[in-house]
């Protein structure tokens, strides 16, 4: 046998050995890497490359149907600027990035859920970036598993590949209990050559900072998958069912600091619910996001808390927010009570998962009617919506607060019912055409003065 068969076999070797669980629960392999530097970007089967991109335009009105013009709304199409709302951030203190008695930097964990308006647009981005403005690191922790979904947008990845062979069970949309993870969705793939899924985790220099990478997914049977880092050897590994029942782990560790995972399901059934990153150099502060587009707080009110807290791998938040009420307030038949109730569902299941962390609800933005240009518009009832989002406001703010949660009125940063109409007039234009999603730079306001309130940065409007 001569030297480079020794190596070559030292090489094999490496790839099977079973890596020392993080955690009892845990099934762990070591994987190599490609002999080469992978510098590239993901060539995905029979389909270009797909990198996160930022989002289109809004959504567009449909046909024939326009934002009121300036002499249908009077002074309504004025831009009133209003200082973000004022938040008491003494019943949010895990919030602070700073030791208030130190004033150093501390480790935090945030987390957001919501719907669209978080799941594309910059919004998330801009509270990110206040934080950076603290000379403070920032990463994701935990990553949901929504890529490939339409308008989601992971700034975590480089680039992925994903086939067509992935379902998705979302928790929002269902009647009984779901056992998801904190994406609040599954995403469900059987053996077959659609069920790949490439992901690339580097930096946009293409540098690879990931330690190891943990699988978290819900067992399902007899499942095996293929699995390689680094465009290494390809390491067929059945996974272990849960002894607790709950989620199951796969933690990858690689002779190299991880850039990019591949993944197929060979046998059986996968049922993925995210992945757990581990940084070589851990970031000071862990932001994730979990947006869905058409979501509501359903996904919440539905969901098995259990299987959130077991999915987190035993870790908690320090501080969350939940953005939702844009989707609950688009029946104009909206009936109060019930949304009472349904949150009084969504914040118990919440709380029984994170009991302590600091909390804010973040309320719908105002929101307004398109005119049908075939229609009449004398009887235009131009605030109908507008009332309903207000009505969904006032009962986040009365029912968090049974729940120690603040409430942060994004209808009232921009000036009340009816403002949304002057964001769409101004210059630059901050409402979209359909009159409920924000156009990119009135994303980036928003997350400007949500930092603002949060106290992570100073005065916005200089006198």
């Amino acid at each position: 046998m001569n030297a480079k068969t020794v190596r070559l076999f030292a090489a094999l070797a490496v790839c099977v050995v079973a890596a020392m669980p993080a955690r009892a629960d845990d099934q762990a392999v070591t994987l190599t890497s490609a002999s080469g530097l992978f510098s590239g970007d993901l060539q995905c089967p029979n389909a270009p490359a797909t990198p996160p991109k930022p989002p289109g335009p809004p959504h567009p009105a449909p046909f024939n149907e326009q934002i009121p013009t300036r002499a249908e709304l009077g002074a309504l199409a004025d831009f009133h600027p209003a200082e973000p709302p004022m938040l008491d951030l003494s019943k949010a203190p895990d919030f602070a990035l700073h030791d208030s008695a130190a004033d150093t930097p501390r480790p935090r964990r945030i987390a957001f859920w919501g719907d669209s308006h978080i799941a594309a647009g910059p919004f998330m981005g801009e509270l990110q970036s206040a934080i950076r403005d603290h000379n403070e690191t920032v990463g994701t922790r935990f990553l949901p598993p929504t890529m490939g979904r339409a308008n989601v947008r992971l700034p975590t990845l480089h680039g992925y590949c994903i086939g067509g062979g992935w379902s998705t069970a979302l928790s929002y949309k269902e009647a009984d209990v779901q056992p998801v993870g904190p994406a609040l969705a599954n995403r469900i793939a059987s053996a077959g050559p659609e069920s790949y899924l490439w992901l690339d985790f580097r930096t946009q220099f293409r540098v690879a900072t990931l330690s190891a990478l943990r699988i978290v997914y819900r067992p399902a049977g007899d499942t095996e998958i293929a699995v390689s880092v680094n465009d290494g050897p390809e390491l067929p590994v059945t996974l272990s069912p849960s002894s607790s029942g709950g989620s199951g782990f796969l933690v990858l560790n690689a002779d190299a600091p991880i850039g990019t995972v591949k993944l197929r399901v060979t046998r059986g059934t996968l049922v993925l619910q995210g992945f757990l990153l581990d940084y070589k150099d851990a970031p000071l502060v862990t932001f994730d996001v979990f947006g869905l587009p058409s979501s509501t707080a359903r996904g919440w009110a539905n969901a098995d808390p259990a299987a959130i807290a077991a999915a987190l791998h035993g870790e908690t938040y320090d501080a969350i927010g939940l953005e939702y009420g844009t989707n609950e307030g688009s029946d104009l038949k909206f009936d109060r009570e019930k949304y009472v109730a349904d949150l009084t569902r969504t914040l118990n299941n919440m709380r029984s998962v994170f009991p302590h962390a600091s909390c804010v609800l973040v309320g719908p933005p105002d929101r307004g009617i398109l005119v049908n240009r075939h229609g009449h518009t004398s009887e235009l009832d131009l605030l109908q919506y507008a009332r309903i989002h207000q009505q969904i406001a006032q009962v986040q703010a009365q029912v968090g607060a049974q729940f120690n949660c603040i409430a942060w009125s994004w209808q009232d940063y921009m000036g009340g019912p009816g403002g949304n109409y002057g964001w769409a007039y101004n210059d630059p234009v901050l409402m979209g055409r359909d009159l409920t999603h924000m156009t990119m730079e009135g994303y980036r306001r928003t997350g400007q003065a949500l930092a603002h309130s949060l106290g992570w940065v100073g005065d916005l409007y200089p006198k």
